[in-house]
């Protein structure tokens, strides 16, 4: 039951949020939307905040589980996967964004991509290295994770910002279009330099 309840807490959450500023969804209007009462919602949530950053921790979970293996293939297909749940979410994204601001939503953005990007080069890239006899640092992999995590945040807020065309599926593919070998060229480059 409490699986169930908490479900319901969170789909209509996001179901409001499509409506509904962030900042205006109160603990009242879920309950009521769900069809729970308010002591209910508290049983699980401290407050509205304490629900939205639990909705989107879980989102980046499924989006970057800890133990994805990633290569030249998985990469892509987890950019696909991102465009496709941001175009099924694009109200619930856009509203974390006004609601956050756009420095706080970028800074969260580049922290969600920030691993997959590490877990890249710790994993596809390491193999290219012993290829071609080059070896990075973790400070060296680290900035290009950054890079990485940072090229996908902005890419992000300018899609939301209506900079990047309205379908973030496309917008996607465009970026894997764009970055089809770009990843493993800068990761060499920076390998050559140390």
């Amino acid at each position: 039951m409490s699986q169930f309840t908490k479900k319901a807490i969170i789909d209509s959450f996001i179901e409001l949020s499509k409506t509904y500023p962030i900042e205006k969804i109160t603990v009242t209007m879920i309950s009521k939307h769900c069809g729970i009462n308010r002591n209910t919602f508290y049983y699980y949530y401290q407050d509205v905040y304490s629900l939205m950053e639990e909705i989107i921790y879980s989102k980046s979970d499924k989006l970057f589980p800890e133990s994805m293996q990633l290569g030249e293939s998985d990469w892509i297909s987890n950019l696909r996967f991102m465009g496709q749940y941001a175009k099924k979410n694009e109200a619930f994204i856009k509203n974390m964004y006004q609601s956050m601001g756009r420095d706080a939503f970028g800074d969260y953005m580049t922290d969600l991509a920030y691993r997959p990007a590490r877990n890249y080069i710790d994993q596809y890239g390491e193999s290219m290295y012993r290829e071609n006899g080059y070896t990075l640092t973790q400070d060296e992999k680290d900035r290009a994770a950054y890079l990485f995590a940072k090229m996908f945040s902005e890419t992000t807020v300018d899609w939301i910002r209506g900079k990047r065309g309205a379908d973030p599926a496309v917008t996607m593919e465009q970026a894997i279009t764009m970055l089809d070998g770009v990843a493993e060229h800068i990761l060499l480059n920076m390998a050559k330099k140390g």
